[in-house]
């Protein structure tokens, strides 16, 4: 008997587990995941890829059971979703381990046409920290974004709150099964969430929350968004790990500068240090987005720096660049410092000319833009003050 493909994504899940990239191979070598699931044991063994566990996972559970856990997971008000679906966000398919499953309580917003940004930081927020998250979700919603995060106290919180007050839609990304006892405190929210744009999981119904899923939750977060905002975030913590997510992704990351003598704010003064942008403002992330997403963002009305166009700015010869160098500068922004004009160049020109590694690039550029010396714009594009 042959059932709806989504009752085969689930039992590969199932078998995988949550965070696999294997799927990605499966499917390069079969049309289908029923082709693979009818493949049966010595095909798979033959793959050469899989663990025992997963093997024997592959062999105990059955189609019938994950045919019953379908029909269990629309009881419970809860559509199931895999690649195969239109409704699939294109965004997501693009990380190296999108999830085969994705359980939704909702709708999960058009984000193929809409900017989406994810906004992640501590639970210990500080009331400034919640105020920052608050505003600039409210801002980025009232201009058209989707603000995803995580559905934890302090800073993901804020941030969905932000973007309902708006008016806006969020998605919050849960590392449990949706109907699961989380943060009880945070019920009612996550009702309003789900009728103004979706709660998600990978996580089957009843399943409870663990240390362990959070973590590996993180990449569906960043992956649902172009760019990720750390608000605020100690040295180690889990709103990192949704960084370093986007950076793996090939994702933007945004960060809040903030009190180097606060404990909630190593991890966000370190991301700046490595290269994530500095922004103070809703508006600031907006113009990084202007080009790409131009009549599905609105910038009137929003707290942001005008944007400049290369005609407005005045060109003047290479060397009069150089009169206000900043001192103590680091061989890298040297570098780069050397190459630039007041006329906006591409990230990838100014990489090119500098041969510096992206890190090392983003790193000097963020170096030059806290010095005063370099402006940013829409598009990547970086010009001297």
């Amino acid at each position: 008997m042959k059932y709806d493909l989504r009752v085969y994504w689930l039992w590969l899940q199932h078998a995988l587990g949550a965070g696999s990239s294997k799927a990605g191979r499966i499917l390069s070598s079969y049309p289908t995941v029923y082709d693979f699931y009818r493949a049966g044991r010595q095909s798979w063994l033959l793959e050469g890829y899989f663990t025992q566990k997963e093997l024997r996972n592959m062999e105990a559970w059955t189609a019938e059971q994950a045919a019953a856990l379908l029909e269990y997971s629309e009881k419970m008000g809860q559509r199931v979703i895999t690649p195969d679906d239109s409704e699939y966000p294109e965004l997501l398919k693009q990380i190296p381990n999108p999830p085969c499953v994705l359980y939704v309580k909702g709708h999960i917003p058009d984000i193929s046409c809409r900017l989406s940004i994810a906004i992640v930081g501590t639970r210990k927020a500080t009331a400034t920290g919640r105020t920052a998250a608050r505003s600039i979700a409210y801002e980025l919603a009232k201009s058209g974004a989707v603000v995803v995060s995580g559905g934890a106290l302090g800073i993901d919180t804020a941030a969905h709150k932000g973007a309902l007050q708006a008016g806006g839609k969020t998605v919050c990304v849960l590392g449990c099964g949706i109907d699961a006892n989380y943060l009880m405190v945070n019920a009612s929210l996550r009702d309003v969430i789900a009728k103004n744009g979706a709660l998600v999981s990978e996580y089957p119904p009843d399943t409870q929350p663990m240390g362990s899923n959070f973590p590996i939750r993180n990449r569906i977060i960043s992956g649902l968004a172009v760019g990720t905002l750390v608000v605020e975030a100690a040295s180690r913590s889990g709103s990192l790990i949704t960084a370093d997510c986007a950076l793996d992704q090939g994702r933007d990351v945004f960060a809040i500068p903030a009190d180097i003598y606060s404990p909630v704010s190593k991890g966000v003064n370190s991301l700046i240090k490595c290269g994530a942008k500095p922004v103070s403002s809703a508006g600031e992330i907006l113009e990084e987005y202007s080009e790409c997403f131009s009549g599905k963002i609105l910038l009137d009305g929003v707290e942001t720096n005008a944007i400049i166009k290369d005609k407005d700015i005045p060109k003047k010869p290479h060397e009069e660049n150089h009169t206000h160098k900043p001192e103590n500068l680091s061989d890298d922004a040297e570098r780069v410092y050397s190459v630039l004009s007041r006329e906006p160049a591409h990230i990838s020109n100014i990489g090119a000319e500098t041969g510096l590694p992206v890190q090392r690039l983003l790193a000097a550029l963020t170096e030059l833009e806290l010095a005063g010396a370099v402006r940013s714009y829409s598009g990547r594009r970086y010009s001297l003050c």
